[in-house]
C-alpha cells in the first residue's frame, strides 16, 4: 500500500507537469511591474509583454490603485479564474490568480509596491518533450517518524531566495530522526502561523546528493503538523525540486546552512536535466 501510494504521488506530480496551464516547464517570462498607474499587455512578435503605453493589440490591463491591483479585460478571449472559479473584469486581482490569453496563461502575484506577473507557454520545447521527472527507486528506508521539537516562540526570519531576495518565514521546530543509525535533524518552517496554510511545514535542505544526482540549489519536503502527539511522519520519496530548477521564472528559497545533512539521501526527485 505504501509503494502504490508513492508510485500515485509521482504520477499525480509528472500529470501535472505535462498538462498543467501553469506546468513549471511551460513558464518562459517573469515581470515586475512597479508603474504607479496603468500597464497594458499585448502579443508582440509571437510572445506577451507589457507596456505603460496603450497600443491597439492590447489584450488587458492592470490598473495600480492605492496598492491594489485590478485587471481589465481588453479582449473577448480574455478570462480570469481564482481556484478555478471565474472573476471578472474589473476585480481587484489576489495571489495565484491565473489569466488566460489566448496560448498564454498568467499568474498573477500582487504586493503593495508591485506586481509579479508569470508568463507560461504551452508550445515550450520542454513540456512537449517531458515524459516523466527522473527519481531514484522508491526506498522505504527514507520513509520514517521524526520527533518534533517546537521552538518556544517563532521566529520571523528573511530568508534568502535564488534571486537575492529575502521571502519570510517562521523558524518553527526541530524534526529529529535516525537514518542507518545516524541521528540527524532539520529545521521546518511555516509560512503563516494561523489560518489558511498554518498546519503545513516547509523543510528546505541539501544533501550528499545536492549538485551531483539532485538539484545543487537543494530540495523541499512538505509535511502536514500533526494535530496531535510529537511525532511527524516524514518521506525523503516525496521531495521535490525548488521551482526554480525548471525555469528562470521563480524566485526561491535557499535552504539555510542548519539543513544542510551530512548524508546521501538517495530518495525522491534527482535534478532535471
Amino acid at each position: 500500500a505504501w509503494l502504490e501510494s508513492i508510485h500515485e504521488s509521482w504520477a499525480e506530480e509528472d500529470k501535472e507537469f505535462k498538462h498543467s496551464p501553469t506546468s513549471p516547464l511551460a513558464g518562459i517570462s517573469r515581470f515586475e511591474i512597479n508603474e504607479p498607474t496603468t500597464v497594458y499587455f499585448a502579443e508582440k512578435e509571437g510572445q506577451l509583454d507589457w507596456s505603460p503605453e496603450q497600443t491597439d493589440l492590447a489584450a488587458f490591463s492592470l490598473i495600480n490603485t492605492g496598492g491594489q491591483w485590478k485587471w481589465i479585460g481588453l479582449e473577448e478571449n480574455v478570462s480570469l479564474a481564482r481556484k478555478g472559479q471565474g472573476i471578472p473584469s474589473g476585480s481587484f486581482l489576489s495571489a495565484g490568480d491565473t489569466l488566460k490569453v489566448g496560448r498564454f496563461t498568467v499568474a498573477f502575484y500582487p504586493s503593495e509596491d508591485a506586481i509579479t506577473a508569470l508568463v507560461f507557454d504551452p508550445n515550450t520545447q520542454r513540456l512537449k518533450e517531458f515524459k516523466t521527472l527522473d527519481r531514484f527507486d522508491a526506498n522505504a528506508k527514507f520513509a520514517l517518524n521524526a520527533k518534533i521539537v517546537k521552538f518556544e516562540t517563532p521566529e520571523q526570519l528573511d530568508l534568502i531566495t535564488g534571486l537575492q531576495r529575502f521571502k519570510k518565514q517562521y523558524r518553527y521546530a526541530k524534526l529529529q530522526f535516525e537514518i542507518d543509525g545516524t541521528e540527524l535533524e532539520l529545521t521546518a518552517y511555516k509560512h503563516v502561523l494561523e489560518g489558511e496554510g498554518s498546519n503545513s511545514l516547509f523543510i528546505p535542505f541539501t544533501d550528499k546528493t545536492s549538485g551531483k544526482y539532485s538539484y545543487g540549489g537543494g530540495r523541499y519536503l512538505f509535511v502536514d503538523e500533526p494535530q496531535e502527539g510529537n511525532e511527524v511522519p516524514i518521506d525523503f520519496n516525496l521531495v521535490v525540486n525548488p521551482l526554480c530548477s525548471y525555469a528562470s521564472i521563480y524566485n526561491c528559497i535557499v535552504p539555510t546552512l542548519e539543513n544542510k545533512l551530512p548524508v546521501a539521501i538517495l530518495a525522491g526527485v534527482k535534478k532535471y536535466h
